[in-house]
């Protein structure tokens, strides 16, 4: 008896809970036609800016790869990472054992190779003195000469030679060909490198880190809206709380492809005089392509609107008025022909038809929206306006039956009828 009773009481207190739920739903106005049925935004005034976001990796303007054309054992280093460097500093040194005795080697070829041409030469003049008096032969003179030119050739490699290993030994000092900071060193004392094949890098030397840029990949939707000198603003992780700015200076021609996804290189110019940027940081960037100053704002959810029953049949009931007061339009709200001479502006509440077919926009113009509102007395009313740029929140907006202050439509909340039928019918402006 005493669970029966308990459910009793459990079904009492859900039906009251109901029961005070649907009057606080009609008394809301939210299942009518009320002001109650909408969710309202206001109108503002204010600035925006249109974007077009991408990232980037931040680097140097100038990194040079510092390597050997020899190979060897490193023998002494002099900077390390984050050193600055002046153009000409000693900043490594290879062992040069193996590379001075190369060059012994060649002097020693050389020398010999000179004594041979001129002992070749000697016999050259010798037999040529011989040849003049009939003694030698024309052959023994061909031949003398052949020795000759042999031995000039043979100690012109050896010259050669002994060049090259002057050279390579003068590669054992490794110099730093630029200004700059060392960002990167890839080795330490006694490693030896290898230049066999390609040459090893070293150091890594930045120019300057005052001026960086950054490397950003932009999509081919939205490359047309990026200009050289365009004004950027980027952020960093490592310093979340600030923003910086920089500038396009080039849009790199070449494109490349990712997941099937065309993207184009822009090249940002950024200053970097506090030092808080580094290379390799991550850039999460504003392509600032639009901007407006002191206009009204709406919210965009209040441009995406689709009309319910009612909000369509009054929009017709305005348009059927306004065509009957226009100038050549014929009695009974009837169009006839416009006047000559007379502009219709599509600014305002000025809109030529309905239809509950197709789609959000129809054929209506990409700048053109509707704004649906609630008058002094709660009569629902719907004016055309001229849109400008958007930032993804709120969209600039143009009319003259709209005024900063203005609360106006962005939600309706649906019945049950109107839920089951799947939301309000669709308009399309003709």
């Amino acid at each position: 008896m005493k669970g029966s009773q308990s459910k009793k009481k459990l079904i009492i207190v859900i039906v009251s809970v109901l029961v005070l739920a649907a009057a606080a739903w009609l008394l809301t106005g939210r299942g009518g036609k009320g002001p109650g049925r909408y969710t309202m935004t206001q109108i503002d005034r204010g600035d925006l800016e249109a974007v077009v976001s991408s990232t980037g990796t931040l680097s140097a303007v100038t990194t040079v790869q510092v390597g050997t054309q020899v190979s060897g054992r490193i023998a002494k280093i002099y900077t390390d990472f984050n050193k600055t460097v002046k153009k000409g500093d000693l900043i490594a040194m290879l062992d040069t054992s193996s590379l001075l005795m190369a060059v012994s080697e060649s002097e020693s070829s050389y020398e010999k190779a000179r004594a041979q041409l001129k002992q070749n030469k000697q016999d050259l003049e010798r037999i040529q003195y011989l040849f003049k008096e009939s003694i030698k032969t024309k052959n023994d003179l061909e031949q003398a000469q052949v020795n000759y030119d042999l031995a000039l050739a043979t100690m012109k490699s050896a010259q050669s030679n002994l060049e090259r290993t002057r050279i390579n030994l003068g590669y054992a000092s490794i110099y730093a060909p630029i200004d700059g900071i060392v960002i990167s060193r890839s080795i330490d004392v006694g490693q030896t490198v290898a230049a066999s094949f390609s040459s090893p890098t070293l150091f890594l030397i930045a120019n300057d880190l005052k001026k960086m840029q950054i490397l950003a990949n932009v999509d081919e939707s939205d490359i047309g809206q990026i200009k050289e000198g365009q004004e950027v603003r980027f952020t960093v992780q490592a310093q979340p709380d600030r923003t910086f700015s920089g500038s396009v200076s080039q849009i790199r021609l070449e494109p490349t492809t990712v997941n099937n996804v065309v993207n184009y290189t822009v090249v940002i110019s950024v200053s970097n005089e506090e030092g808080l940027l580094l290379p390799g940081m991550t850039a999460t960037i504003d392509f600032i392509v639009g901007q407006a100053k002191n206009v009204l704002r709406v919210a965009n959810a209040a441009l995406r609107i689709k009309p319910t029953e009612d909000m369509l049949a009054e929009a017709k009931k305005q348009f059927a008025a306004r065509m009957g007061s226009r100038p050549g339009t014929a009695p009974g709200g009837t169009p006839g022909q416009p006047q000559a001479g007379v502009e219709h502006s599509p600014a305002g509440n000025a809109f030529s038809g309905f239809s509950r077919s197709g789609n959000g926009n129809g054929n209506r113009p990409k700048d053109v929206g509707l704004i649906w509102f609630l008058d002094d007395s709660g009569n629902l009313k719907v004016a055309r306006v001229r849109t400008g740029i958007t930032d993804g929140q709120q969209t600039e907006i143009k009319s003259d039956d709209l005024k900063e202050g203005m609360e106006v439509i962005k939600g309706i909340h649906l019945t049950a009828e109107e839920q089951a039928a799947g939301g309000p019918p669709r308009m399309r402006i003709l």
